[in-house]
Order: C-alpha cells, then structure tokens, then sequence
C-alpha cells in the first residue's frame, strides 16, 4: 500500500530546493510555537488550495489509504456528501456538541470532484458574464481536499448567506470549531488576502493544533502556511524560505516528491 506520508527524503528534496534561495535573517517571533511533526503535515491536512496553488485532476488519490473519501452521516441540506475519514469524524464531533448546547446544524456541502467543480465555476461565469470570485476555477477549490465543508443552519439551507455568521449558530460555529480541528477558512476583512468573500459557513479542517493557532491569532491559511514555511526553514537551517515566492516553491516541491514516492 502506498504511503500517504511524506517520507525523509521527499522533505529534504524540499529543503534542497529552499537552499537555492538568498540567505536572511528569520526573527524567533516570525516561527510558529508549534511541534515540528504537526508543520511537516504527514497526513496533507496542512495544504494550501487557491488559485496560486492549484489541485490536480486526481486529487485526492484514493489509492492512498489517508485520503479515503468516506459518507457524512449527519444532517444535510440535500443530497449525499462525502470527507475524509479524519475530517468527517471531526465534523461528528463537533455536531454532537452542538446538539448538546441544542445548536441544530446541517451540511450544505462537503467533497467536490474536479469534474464537478469545472461545471459549476462554468455555469456561474456563464450566467453572469464574467468571474465574480465566487465560484473557484477547477484545481482551486478547497471542496476538492475532501477536507472542506460548509455548515449552516435550519434557517438558512436554501441559501448561503453572510448573515449567518451573526446568528446563533453562526456565532457558535465561529467560536467553538477549532476545538475539533477546524478553521473559518473565508474569514472577515481578509479578503485581500484570500480572494475569497467572507464566508461563515465554510469550514476547513487542519488539525486540532494547528486550528487553534489560526483562529487564536484570527490568521488566514495564506499566513499560517507563510509562517509554516519560515519555521521549517529556520528548524532545518534554511532560513532563506522567508522569501516571497517560498509558498509556490514548496507546493510544487511537495508535489513533485509525493509524486516522485508513489
């Protein structure tokens, strides 16, 4: 069976590629705080998605045993949806202990195929006449990690609204999802940096720890993946990888040693 790890030497391929870049200097309180093995994301629970950092067709390879898409057994605003195991056992969790504080929530929408996400992000420009950002491209879509999911309430199954996030709901969801590994991946006023509209409903989930971080320091993922990438330079003595154009570098590092491995 395939590994879903990423091993030693692709991490080191990675390094080798940081090295090429100019040396400077990474100040203590530019390193994220957190253990090593969680910013060297085995399981890719850490990985940026947008339109810099695009998915390919086969993503998530369901060869692999970690990327497993499995069914979400909750309630749903229509349809069938499906996560990856860690993400969907996650999201059980955190429905329970919203129910428990008699909070009623639904899944709106979860896993997206590649082929799936084209036809929407046509039909909407289509309809529209042109790209309003709302809709992402093929390859740029969080949906497509299997580890995205929207969540909204009774109120609001019909359609997704910004004005869920000032509701009960909304505000529970914003205050409690990283305790079970998620992040509000579109968050307010951080447009600018994600491209992406404010977006209460749209959960992403990375991890208890490093979750924590990010909403904790109210970070987009852009940020914690430029830190993480500082951290990992400084922790293997390359602390070059502060460059601008670092994150693009480790993307298609990654990339090319995961697919160097299988």
């Amino acid at each position: 069976m395939k590994s879903c790890c990423v091993k030693r030497c692709a991490l080191w391929a990675l390094i080798l590629l940081l090295c090429r870049m100019p040396v400077r200097a990474v100040a203590q309180e530019d390193l994220l705080p957190l253990d090593i093995a969680i910013l060297e994301d085995p399981m890719d629970l850490l990985r940026l998605v947008n339109r810099d950092n695009l998915l390919d067709k086969r993503y998530p390879d369901q060869s692999e045993a970690c990327y497993k898409l499995e069914r979400v057994n909750l309630p749903v605003t229509r349809g069938k949806h499906l996560l990856r195991a860690v993400a969907n056992d996650a999201l059980e969790a955190l429905f329970a202990a919203a129910k428990a504080e008699e909070i009623e929530l639904y899944v709106g929408s979860a896993y997206r195929a590649y082929r799936n996400q084209e036809v929407i992000y046509y039909n909407r420009v289509k309809r529209l006449g042109y790209d309003d950002g709302y809709s992402q491209m093929a390859g740029a879509s969080e949906h497509q990690t299997g580890l995205a999911v929207d969540v909204v309430s009774g109120d609001y199954k019909r359609v997704f609204e910004v004005e869920f996030g000032e509701t009960r709901e909304g505000v529970w969801l914003r205050e409690n999802c990283a305790r079970f590994g998620f992040i509000l991946r579109y968050p307010q006023d951080k447009e600018d940096i994600t491209g992406i509209r404010y977006e209460p409903w749209h959960l992403r989930y990375v991890g208890e720890e490093a979750a924590a971080y990010i909403m904790d320091n109210g970070l987009t993922l852009e940020e914690f993946s430029a830190a993480r990438i500082r951290t990992l330079g400084a922790y293997y003595g390359d602390a070059q990888a502060m460059n601008d154009d670092a994150q693009l570098r480790w993307q298609l590092a990654a990339q090319d040693a995961q697919q160097g491995d299988s």
